[in-house]
């Protein structure tokens, strides 16, 4: 139950009549979340945080709807990647992402059958212990769809590790006109409140908190309707809905813990360890409730579309989905001078070419946005970019070392802590894009010490051995789970039986 205080942190930007956290289109059709069948599809193997994926199918091959298609290297610090569509695999090819990243992806072009994997069924037998839990998650190659995409079995491994005593649901939307997560909330609040408590028990937290604006009066309601109904099924488990306000950019974990624990976490320090809290967004919880119960391996995300001053609806897209075909569904015609934007208007990147562009599992919106001509002028040192930065950075020093070429200068000033949030060029009176300069200096030469832990869990997964690579991708990865010799070797003495009730349909 929410406790009547408002959580918020210091500096970012207020939600106002420019930047609308809420605001959408007055049109009927956007509260309508609407389905997209593509006529194919383009799946990267590198989608999250870790390494790509292997192919496992070829030119030619037919695949289902819940096939894994890509599988990693066994022990490496990767995610699986399943079809959302049924049809042929066209092509096996490498692709280069708008974010930099080159990998293998497979093209598979849509029979518009809808044929599942057979083992696509919703699961007559739920206990199953956190062990169990994890590797499903690990097979259904879920990973973070708010943030960096860090893959969620080895997120919860950690949370464990670390003894976390709290689980965050992010229902905060994070990005300025996108409406995805609240979506979400809308339409499926019963399988988030299970998958939050499943994945509290697997962590081993004793509460739920659910982190929302102070403004979404509908969500809170039944939020707090989905929490009366399953509590008594999830015994030691409490539940809180922590109500916050909208400020650009919340959701982000050093933030959260500054507004809820008023704790600064150092650059390299995680939640997990100081708060003893882990973190995870409401869509990547909806998206293990779905394997849990209904065997569905991750292969759909929604996705807002949205202009440069609300959201015009949602869409429920197979991953892979180019953006040409979501823009052409949502807002038909593109003005010839319209930018297309990978993402969020604040955080997103420019692509010129939406046919090759696909939806991955990280991507939240797709944004159509006037390419307005914006005077530049030298800046004027007026202070808004150090008043506004989340980070307390002071992003034109910044920026013009970087000009200069002052390095580590750059980095002394706190570069490398940059979260690439555009807070700064959006603020700036000058025009000036503070944030091109200063993001890509942060993430190419960021230690990742905060995650370093993350590279210790095995990503082997428990139904695939050593020489099934050639039938491997006939698969869905979530038949029956099978414990590898080496997992039936361990004595885990905080293992648990999670408390689901055999078989009961959600």
């Amino acid at each position: 139950m929410a406790n009547g205080k408002i959580y918020s942190f210091s500096k970012g930007v207020i939600s106002n009549g420019v930047l609308d956290f809420s605001r959408r289109t007055p049109f009927v059709r956007e509260v309508m979340l609407e389905k997209i069948n593509p006529v194919r599809i383009i799946l990267p193997m590198k989608m999250n945080y870790g390494v790509p994926c292997e192919p496992v199918v070829k030119k030619g091959d037919k695949v289902k709807v819940g096939q894994c298609v890509g599988m990693p290297k066994p022990h490496t610090f990767a995610s699986p990647v399943h079809s959302g569509i049924s049809g042929t695999v066209t092509d096996v090819a490498p692709v280069t992402l708008p974010n930099g990243i080159s990998c293998m992806a497979v093209f598979i072009e849509n029979d518009m059958k809808k044929t599942t994997v057979e083992s696509i069924r919703p699961r007559t037998h739920m206990n199953m212990s956190a062990r169990e839990t994890v590797a499903i998650i690990r097979a259904a190659g879920i990973c973070g769809m708010g943030g960096e995409g860090i893959p969620s079995a080895a997120k919860i491994s950690r949370a464990r590790r670390h003894g976390v005593n709290e689980l965050l649901v992010n229902c905060l939307q994070s990005e300025p006109f996108a409406t995805c997560d609240l979506t979400v909330i809308n339409e499926y609040t019963d399988y988030v409140v299970r998958g939050a408590s499943a994945v509290a028990s697997t962590c081993g937290a004793k509460k739920v908190r659910f982190l929302i604006s102070h403004r979404r009066k509908s969500e809170i309601r039944m939020l707090q309707s989905a929490i009366d109904s399953v509590k008594d099924e999830f015994e030691g488990l409490s539940y809180e809905i922590c109500l916050f306000r909208d400020r650009f950019p919340q959701g982000y974990y050093r933030l959260v813990a500054k507004a809820l624990y008023d704790k600064t976490l150092a650059e390299g320090a995680i939640l997990e360890e100081e708060c003893k809290a882990v973190l995870f967004n409401c869509s990547t919880i909806y998206a293990i409730w779905r394997a849990l119960a209904d065997n569905m391996p991750m292969t759909e995300r929604i996705v807002s579309v949205c202009t440069d001053s609300y959201c015009r609806n949602n869409v429920l897209v197979p991953i892979g989905t180019p953006l040409s075909e979501i823009i052409n569904s949502g807002i038909g015609s593109t003005p010839v001078n319209d930018r297309i934007i990978w993402g969020n208007c604040l955080t997103g990147i420019e692509t010129n070419d939406p046919e090759n562009t696909p939806v991955i599992k990280i991507t939240s919106a797709v944004t159509i946005a006037p390419r307005n001509f914006i005077p530049k002028t030298p800046c004027i040192h007026c202070g808004l970019c150090s008043e506004t930065c989340p980070m307390s950075l002071s992003p034109n020093i910044v920026y013009e070392m970087l000009i200069q070429g002052l390095s580590q200068k750059a980095a002394e000033e706190g570069g490398r802590d940059c979260i690439a949030c555009g807070t700064c060029s959006f603020i700036c009176p000058a025009g000036i894009d503070l944030a091109s300069m200063i993001a890509p200096f942060a993430s190419a030469g960021r230690i990742i010490e905060e995650n370093s832990l993350l590279h210790n869990t095995s990503f082997s997964s428990g139904s695939h051995k050593e020489g099934e690579e050639d039938i491997i991708g006939e698969l869905s990865l979530l038949e029956e789970f099978v414990e590898d010799e080496d997992d039936r070797k361990v004595s885990d003495p905080n293992e648990i039986n999670l408390p689901f009730k055999g078989g009961k349909k959600v």
